[in-house]
């Protein structure tokens, strides 16, 4: 049987100082301003508009997205922690510097709130400038779309936002969880943790996938007691203590097959674990949100004069938030809390939206060409 799952072991950090680190989602999120910022500034030039007023936009709109899209998530899906620790809503870390420090980014940031804080910054954008609030989102989503899509990839980087197992040979298995843990806990002994398939064993769909784990030590490893003891205890230990999201796990149970050897002098575990391949949800949402950006940009050039303030505005809030609540039933829940709900925070929080896009579609239907 050919085994079709791809295993995603890309490592969250770009670079890795330690304390310190440069993630692929934090360049990808900076990404979708940059690329959103000259697409407008083009779209500004054709309606003859002044690159000053795109600067001011900008900055409404950078800050608005951060700040929503954090709240958001601490007030939707977090509340209870944040409640409890309100300045890990600002700072770009967990715990305290010399004790439990670690840097983590703004990883907790959701698109609802991001949304919400857009209308906002818009709004007052607006009202500073006395521009078109309408006119001002149908120009932003044009380009929030191919950010949006920016930062799902992003969420690829970090192996978050997954779906669910797909019950089958394909799918992506995540093993971040698992390289994470025993990378960070046993920084100085472990150099490297790397996975391959295992084309030698093929199990039920239902049970998961076969993978060769292949642990490298540190070269100033010599001691192989020391190195049997890791396997024997301390491996099991990890297995048995963390789940990992379930998205690997030990076939035995609470037993592990493995061989020593040593290669290029350096010491490698390798053992047989499982994998569950899943729904690469992010890739889903981030080929929705290209799509919608491209017809988006094609409404605009191709209806031009026929355009109401508000139509691509209208249209951007349907498709994306339906892309949302129906990609939101293949994708695992974000917090325990939603597992007993009919839908997911994400969908109830994405019905309004698509409510209000509808209403502006009916509303701002383009008409006969406007005379100038």
């Amino acid at each position: 049987m050919s085994l079709n799952y791809i295993i995603w072991e890309v490592l969250p950090q770009l670079v890795d100082f330690g304390k310190f680190e440069i993630r692929y989602y934090s360049l990808l999120f900076a990404l979708g301003f940059v690329l959103g910022y000259i697409i407008l500034l083009k779209i500004f030039k054709k309606q003859g508009l002044t690159a000053e007023l795109l600067d001011k936009l900008t900055i409404y709109m950078v800050v608005s997205t951060i700040i929503g899209a954090r709240v958001g998530h601490c007030l939707f899906y977090e509340f209870d922690y944040y409640i409890q620790h309100p300045l890990e809503i600002i700072l770009p870390w967990k715990g305290t510097i010399g004790k439990d420090f670690e840097f983590t980014g703004f990883q907790g940031l959701a698109s609802h709130g991001a949304a919400i804080g857009i209308l906002l910054g818009i709004w007052l954008f607006a009202r500073k400038t006395k521009s078109s609030f309408l006119w001002t989102m149908d120009m932003i989503v044009i380009v929030t779309a191919l950010a949006g899509a920016c930062i799902r990839t992003g969420n690829l980087m970090n192996s978050e936002i997954y779906g669910r197992p797909t019950q089958s040979q394909y799918g992506m298995v995540f093993t971040n969880d698992l390289t994470h843990v025993l990378t960070y806990k046993y920084e100085g002994f472990i150099d490297k943790v790397s996975y391959s398939k295992d084309k030698s064993t093929v199990w039920p769909a239902e049970k998961g996938v076969p993978l060769t784990m292949d642990i490298r030590f540190s070269k100033k490893i010599k001691d192989e007691n020391q190195l049997r003891h890791f396997g024997d205890q301390l491996l099991l230990n990890d297995f048995a203590r963390y789940s990992f999201d379930n998205n690997v796990f030990l076939p035995g149970g609470d037993s592990l097959r493995y061989q020593l050897e040593r290669r290029d002098r350096q010491y490698h575990l390798t053992a047989q674990i499982g994998g569950r391949p899943r729904h690469p949800t992010q890739i889903y949402e981030a080929a929705s949100y290209v799509f919608i950006f491209f017809l988006l940009l094609f409404i605009f050039y191709r209806l031009d004069k026929r355009l109401k303030n508000g139509f691509i505005f209208g249209v951007f809030l349907t498709l994306l938030f339906l892309a949302r609540f129906f990609i939101e039933f293949i994708k695992e829940n974000q917090e325990a809390f939603e597992d007993a709900m009919t839908l997911n925070m994400g969908q109830w929080l994405s019905i309004p939206f698509v409510l209000a896009g509808l209403v502006l579609i009916y509303l701002k239907w383009p008409g006969k060409p406007v005379e100038t």
